[in-house]
């Protein structure tokens, strides 16, 4: 046998073992994590302490379980802990680094598409999951996420999408121990969180009808609502203040009253699809119009829907959108107060934020409404 001969034989030998020996590696894993009662005991507790609304404790639980084993089903659950908390972007590093090392579980790598789709960046989402598809082949959850993605709507996580492995909506979270919303409650409109976390602006058509009414964030975090007092240079706008029952967190996030941003200036939209269950909001992003009318309505130039905040490129929640009478998205700046809302981390003048950190500073502002006919 020639040289070059032994030397190619040898090289598919090389490659043979090689994929046997990340086989192996994989069940040595999964045989791994199952010796350790401890560990297995960790990931149930910090699994609870997720459900339950305690993204902290959790962080902390799957972290421990981590350190134990290198293994994809602590690093999920860090990820799902970091978006329960509000941290994306920490959320979107973890993934990357689950998606890239645990290539022969497609959780990590479904997971990392739908976090960018979400955070407004469809196109590195779309060559994730292209990848992910290239290992997989047929996998069932990455057609689902397939599926969920292939609609222009805000994607809305259904079905096998819900799992607690690899679960891509937050947990629901009722604040001060109220009763969840019942089982007929629907998604009526997006909202806005305003006045530090003590209302929402929302489209009027949204409540017709409608005797009982909940908002949730993009943690999951809900709580009841009632409309406020009548105020017509809202009502006269098509929007309506609701007075919530608990005060829901704005974190960081700030609001602001000010001038409004200039027409050209970028801008963002971060909104719901229509769906009942707790979800993440998605991004759009573009560039800000000019006044629509005779009037403080402005174009928005590009995707979003009634009730969705408006940020400017700062992070700052400047608006809300309203419904046009043709066709096109428009927004109102936030009423005045006399002072901006929300304490936040300062921003250097002219620093833009990446897309991600503005993600991160719009789930605790962009609201779901949830409205029901029951009577409590």
């Amino acid at each position: 046998m020639s040289v070059v001969a032994r030397t190619r034989r040898a090289s598919v030998a090389l490659l043979l073992l090689g994929a046997c020996g990340a086989l192996r590696a994989h069940g040595d894993e999964a045989a791994a994590a199952a010796r350790l009662p401890q560990r297995v005991a960790l990931l149930a507790r910090a699994q609870a302490e997720l459900e339950r609304g305690d993204a902290s404790a959790a962080l902390d639980d799957f972290e421990r379980a981590a350190m134990m084993l290198h293994a994809a089903d602590a690093e999920l659950g860090l990820i799902r802990a970091a978006m329960q908390d509000g941290q994306y972007r920490r959320a979107l590093a973890f993934c990357a680094h689950t998606a890239g090392e645990h290539v022969d579980a497609t959780d990590g790598g479904a997971l990392y598409g739908w976090l960018l789709r979400v955070g407004g960046q469809p196109a590195q989402a779309a060559r994730v999951l292209a990848d992910v598809r290239a290992h997989a082949g047929s996998d069932p959850l990455v057609a689902a996420v397939d599926r969920a993605l292939a609609s222009p709507s805000p994607p809305v996580a259904s079905g096998a999408l819900l799992e607690a492995s690899h679960r891509m909506a937050p947990w629901p979270v009722m604040l001060d121990s109220q009763a969840p919303p019942p089982a007929s409650a629907r998604f009526a409109s997006n909202a806005v969180l305003v006045d530090d976390g003590d209302a929402a602006l929302v489209p009027l058509s949204a409540l017709a009808a409608s005797t009982r009414l909940w908002v949730r964030n993009g943690l999951g975090e809900t709580t009841a609502a009632a409309p406020g007092a009548t105020d017509v240079s809202l009502s006269s706008r098509g929007l309506v203040r609701l007075v919530l029952q608990a005060r829901m967190p704005v974190g960081d996030s700030t609001a602001s009253t000010g001038r409004a941003p200039f027409a050209g200036s970028p801008g963002y939209a971060i909104q719901f699809g229509r769906g009942d269950t707790p979800a993440w909001p998605t991004l759009t992003q573009g560039f800000l119009g000019g006044l629509a009318r005779d009037s403080d309505v402005r174009t928005l130039g590009f995707e979003g829907a009634p009730g969705a905040a408006v940020l400017d490129a700062k992070g700052r929640l400047v608006g809300i959108t309203v419904v046009s009478t043709d066709g096109d998205a428009t927004w109102l700046p936030l009423p005045s107060t006399g002072t901006p809302t929300g304490a936040g981390p300062p921003v250097p003048a002219g620093a833009l934020l990446a897309p991600d950190q503005v993600y991160e500073s719009g789930l605790r502002r962009a609201l779901q409404v949830l409205v029901t006919n029951d009577r409590p």
